[in-house]
């Protein structure tokens, strides 16, 4: 019976990746103060900071020998209100919310080894989300607790073909880390499996204790990897003040491996199991145009960014473990879609020492409406930003950014481990950046 119940007990309990997300999909773009104040409108073509080495490596060519240290703090709540129900009878606690507050610290490079070829680093944190719903909240049938973390390293090149055309590259390690915990209702696992007889009487369950965290087992996935990646882009200067960039940023192939665990209740139906797993998972491809134009002290630029979300199908938890291997045979289904995001800026030199910049962005969910999840609930992302930079010398700069995103609203009508949420996700938040740069 047990392998019967483990099978009944965890449809979709691959979910690797539970968490808030700040931008479309898992993705997180606050890894520049500076331009985070603009709404990342600058792209490829923006050429503002050291930061070029990863938003834009062709773009180096034009910015001065420098390093750019930032920090970011990103600030998101999500609240669920609705009904939620087991066995289509059966309330299950509290509304669900989180909150969390993740700090980013990213570094940048960049030096001209000549005036026709310069060379950059930068180290980052594209990938960086979480949640805790708790153990007695509506949504713990459908995610607990649950955490992205992804780190990436790059080492970038660019070169000046002629005075109009240059072409940049960077080389990407990229090590990705997560975890995902979910409870399941292991008398409600006995019901699937046997007969109220067994259930109640062999088992001494109490009918009464159906959706209660007393008879709640968890099950969790962790798990770990190192892939490489590349970007190339290019730069085209139509004048010394107008510019249009490209830049491609490769697809990564990720194998997570690590450990999955069952911790149960001493209630005789399910025992606790703990076991090697791996998860398979593509981050997208992403493709980003943009275009700067100079007219003096005023800079405007905007951004059309595309994301292959759409390689987001499905998570699902291997493992040569036979439990395990049975719990987790049916793979956890998102069913994403191409994502697009636009964002338009400006900036302003008010003297040799102040520059104030603003910027807004739009951002499409690649969600849709069938496949809204408790961890995954957000809605088309729009944004306002505001930042400053003040040149304390000729070699010394700070930026500072602030982005609010509009609160953001989803339905959400789904069913995880016999467990249906039917309401409402409101997600809101902020981010916050401070960035030191100096020239070398």
């Amino acid at each position: 019976m047990q392998r019967q119940l483990l099978s009944s007990a965890i449809i979709g309990a691959s979910l690797l990746f539970a968490g808030q997300a700040f931008a479309a999909g898992y993705y997180v773009d606050e890894q520049s103060a500076l331009r985070l104040g603009d709404a990342f409108s600058g792209g490829s073509a923006s050429a503002s900071d050291a930061s070029a080495a990863y938003y834009g490596p062709a773009s180096m060519i034009l910015v001065r020998d420098e390093v750019a240290i930032n920090a970011s703090v990103i600030a998101a709540s999500s609240k669920f209100t609705g009904d939620a129900t087991i066995a289509g009878q059966t309330t299950i606690g509290p509304n669900a919310k989180t909150s969390t507050t993740d700090v980013l610290p990213t570094l940048y490079f960049v030096k001209h080894l000549d005036k026709d070829f310069a060379v950059g680093a930068f180290v980052n944190a594209p990938y960086a989300t979480g949640n805790e719903f708790g153990k007695d909240s509506k949504a713990r049938y459908h995610a607990t607790d649950g955490k992205i973390t992804g780190i990436d390293a790059g080492v970038s090149l660019a070169f000046r073909i002629n005075n109009k055309l240059s072409i940049g590259g960077s080389l990407i390690a990229q090590y990705l880390k997560a975890k995902t915990e979910i409870a399941i209702d292991t008398q409600l696992a006995c019901l699937e499996a046997e007969s109220p007889t067994i259930c109640n009487g062999l088992l001494g369950l109490d009918p009464a204790d159906l959706g209660k965290p007393t008879n709640d087992a968890y099950f969790k996935m962790e798990g770990d990897n190192l892939v490489m990646g590349y970007q190339l882009g290019a730069l085209y200067e139509f004048s010394d003040n107008s510019r249009l960039g490209l830049n491609y940023r490769s697809k990564m192939e990720h194998s997570l491996t690590g450990t999955a665990t069952l911790t149960a209740p001493a209630n005789g139906v399910l025992d606790s199991t703990k076991a090697d797993g791996r998860v398979d998972m593509t981050t997208p491809d992403m493709l980003d145009i943009s275009y700067h134009h100079q007219l003096g002290a005023l800079g405007l630029q905007a951004t059309v960014q595309y994301s292959n979300w759409h390689r987001f199908q499905e998570l699902k938890v291997n493992s040569n473990n036979p439990t395990i291997a049975e719990l987790t045979k049916d793979a956890d289904e998102f069913k994403w879609k191409e994502s697009y995001r636009a964002a338009i800026g400006a900036n302003y030199q008010l003297n040799e020492q102040l520059t104030v910049r603003t910027g807004l962005a739009y951002d499409s969910t690649p969600i849709p409406s069938s496949h809204v999840k408790a961890d995954f609930a957000f809605t088309d992302y729009k944004a306002i930003s505001l930042g400053a930079t003040y040149n304390f010398t000729q070699d010394i700069a700070l930026d500072a950014g602030v982005q609010h995103t509009f609160q953001q609203k989803r339905d959400i009508n789904h069913e995880s481990n016999g467990a249906l949420l039917n309401g409402k996700m409101t997600t809101d938040v902020t981010s916050f950046a401070l960035g030191l740069r100096m020239a070398i």
